[in-house]
């Protein structure tokens, strides 16, 4: 097989359901030199049939079978690191694009000759329901697109995947791969690779169609209590690649709030508060490029000795409304 121009990387597991909706989708593509990356992480249901046959009517179809289940984060790392293409694309599996969707992409990424371009048209279908996805943070975006510096991207974009696509000599160039983090594997992921790059190319394309009600890699984190914990964590892994490559900028938050954080047990107050307490002389330094939320958020954790006085001062769950950057 010769050497394609886009190498689609697809993580599987136990995607049986979505899978050839969503191969259907790439095969159906007006554009058409890519391979396509599927690896199996030792999938409990019929994912692997599927892909195997469809790796016989398709043979830019490449099936990877991992011996174990390894998680979404180095399940996408054994597909980087078997691409060939020039770009990277990655898709969730139990998702689907528009057909001209890496047509477009592919000649973006070309024309504006950067790193990594971002498409924010998303449609998020749940129960027959489709809603188009705006981020509440995002800026407005020039019809004919735009770039993003570098803080702007990692202050304001969203971190999905799927939305970008990634040029793969400059990964490689950085040995940007997964870390290997439960649920928010993208967020880490996006934000070093953001530090990396000065500035994102965004515009508005062909829909990506994101099937909210999921069950395969990217599903759990959708319903799982302790999404505020991963997101902590992320922050933490992302303040220590900071910090060990001399990347830190007070133009950028060491944090964010999310609509989904509380304050409601002590595995979370203990979490936060050692977070806090890292990150304390760097954010002291810039407080003020926080919001008033932000502030006050850190410095609860900060001023509490521990969580049963921090119940005694605050609400018993303390949750933080999602704000817009800047604003109070």
């Amino acid at each position: 097989m010769s050497e394609k121009l886009l190498s689609i990387v697809i993580p599987v597991y136990n995607a049986g359901e979505y899978l050839e909706k969503c191969l259907c989708s790439i095969l159906n593509q007006t554009f058409a030199d890519f391979e396509v990356l599927c690896i199996n992480d030792y999938s409990e249901d019929n994912s692997l049939e599927i892909l195997n046959e469809y790796s016989k009517k398709d043979e830019r179809i490449i099936i990877i079978n991992n011996e174990k289940n390894l998680g979404a984060a180095l399940t996408r790392n054994v597909g980087l690191e078997k691409a060939e293409g020039k770009y990277i694309y990655f898709i969730d599996a139990d998702d689907y694009i528009d057909e001209n969707y890496l047509e477009v992409m592919v000649q973006k990424i070309e024309q504006e000759k950067c790193d990594i371009i971002l498409n924010m048209s998303i449609l998020a279908e749940s129960n027959g329901n489709i809603t188009q996805f705006r981020h509440p943070s995002m800026p407005e975006i020039n019809p004919d697109g735009e770039y993003l510096d570098k803080i702007a991207t990692i202050h304001d974009a969203p971190c999905f995947l799927w939305a970008r696509i990634y040029r793969r000599d400059f990964l490689n160039e950085h040995n940007l791969r997964f870390l290997n983090i439960h649920a928010t594997e993208d967020v880490v992921f996006n934000a070093i690779v953001n530090l990396e790059t000065e500035r994102t190319f965004v515009f508005y394309g062909p829909k990506y169609h994101y099937n909210v009600v999921q069950t395969g890699l990217t599903g759990t984190v959708k319903s799982d209590d302790n999404r505020d914990l991963q997101h902590i964590k992320a922050h933490d892994l992302i303040y220590d690649y900071l910090k060990k490559h001399n990347k830190l900028d007070n133009r950028l938050k060491l944090f964010r709030v999310y609509p989904f954080i509380k304050v409601d047990s002590r595995e979370k107050f203990d979490c936060y508060k050692q977070f806090f307490e890292k990150i304390e002389s760097d954010f002291k330094k810039n407080e003020n490029i926080y919001n008033e939320l932000e502030k006050f958020f850190a410095n609860s954790l900060l001023t509490s000795p521990n969580y049963e006085e921090y119940l005694k001062n605050y609400n018993k769950i303390v949750t933080i409304g999602f704000l817009r950057r800047g604003k109070k």
